[in-house]
């Protein structure tokens, strides 16, 4: 019986939705600052104000961030202004 195949066939087709991703874009919020996590290994840490997701590492600590971020991040202890 070849139409339990076809019905299936048909039921995927109406299930599958291809939606093409609109590009995410970057864009800053405010003024920004350089900052130096201190921290060992790698840290993922969302802005407090920007609520954008900084990611640094041991390998990369100079980043820079949102001014108003910078100053949370530094009160943290993990993060220190760039000289």
């Amino acid at each position: 019986m070849s139409c339990c195949g076809k019905k299936r066939e048909e039921l995927l087709q109406r299930r599958t939705m291809f939606v093409t991703p609109n590009p995410v874009r970057m864009e800053a919020a405010g003024p920004r600052t350089s900052i130096v996590f201190t921290g060992k290994g790698e840290y993922l840490v969302s802005g407090s104000h920007s609520r954008v997701v900084y990611q640094f590492s041991s390998a990369e600590p100079v980043q820079e961030v949102d001014a108003k971020d910078a100053l949370d991040l530094i009160r943290s202890g993990l993060f220190q202004a760039k000289k």
